[in-house]
């Protein structure tokens, strides 16, 4: 299994999408508005060396650097990685995700669609994917790589849970309650459902079951991203609640 990853212009948005990282999630950027490139192996000749080295040390070395938090060395190390062995996928993952952490969502891009060549049915891959659509405001082809990973892994509560996201920034509100509510009975300990109902709650006059999904949010979400809390907060002293 593949491990989820606002920018300003976007409608309304969720609270936080999570991107994935091989062997789980971890929370990546927070989606706080109102509501919620180039090839990466440049090819060599055979006069020019690649790295001398192997693949998976590069592999070891930059999965260790993203954990502690250091992504240029991420970078630099996957890079090397794909360079030797461009075939795998899980450099070109990781390298998606380094990307990503920088900000660098043209590069994420091409290293995602990489993996999906490489390998059509990686749900982590169009979950990312999807996510990256996301944060560059596109959001129909989010939704689409969102769907695609669905049919694959139709009991992915994380996967719901990012349609749902994304059509509350469609304004398509009928069908994100019912994306939300789908991840919530897969998992019903998954934080950010209850925040994605909340906004979809506020956003239809629904003030008392907003109230009681953003303050659930609260209890269940500690260890989330510290902003997701804090909208969760303002949004509860808008709505009035004591």
């Amino acid at each position: 299994m593949s491990g989820v990853y606002n920018h300003g212009g976007l409608p309304p948005a969720v609270a936080s999408v999570r991107m994935r990282w091989r062997g789980g999630f971890a929370l990546a950027v927070v989606g706080l508005s109102l509501l919620l490139v180039l090839a990466i192996a440049v090819g060599c000749s055979d006069e020019e060396s690649a790295p001398a080295g192997d693949p998976q040390a590069y592999i070891t070395a930059g999965r260790e650097a993203l954990q502690a938090g250091d992504v240029a060395k991420a970078i630099e190390q996957l890079e090397k990685a794909v360079e030797i062995a461009p075939d795998d996928r899980d450099a070109h993952f990781l390298l998606g995700n380094a990307y990503t952490r920088a900000g660098k969502l043209e590069q994420a891009m091409t290293a995602y669609r990489k993996v999906l060549e490489l390998a059509p049915d990686d749900v982590g891959a169009h979950s990312n994917l999807g996510v990256v659509y996301y944060q560059l405001g596109r959001i129909d082809e989010a939704i689409a790589q969102f769907q695609a990973g669905l049919a694959i892994a139709p009991g992915d509560a994380a996967l719901h849970y990012l349609l749902g996201a994304a059509q509350v920034q469609q304004g398509d509100l009928v069908s994100a309650r019912a994306s939300f509510e789908k991840a919530k009975a897969l998992d019903p300990d998954l934080p950010e459902v209850y925040f994605g109902l909340g906004m979809v709650d506020k956003l239809e006059g629904r003030r008392e079951e907003a109230i009681a999904n953003f303050q659930h949010f609260l209890e269940i979400g500690p260890g989330q991203d510290e902003r997701a809390m804090d909208k969760a907060r303002q949004l509860l002293q808008e709505l009035g609640a004591q």
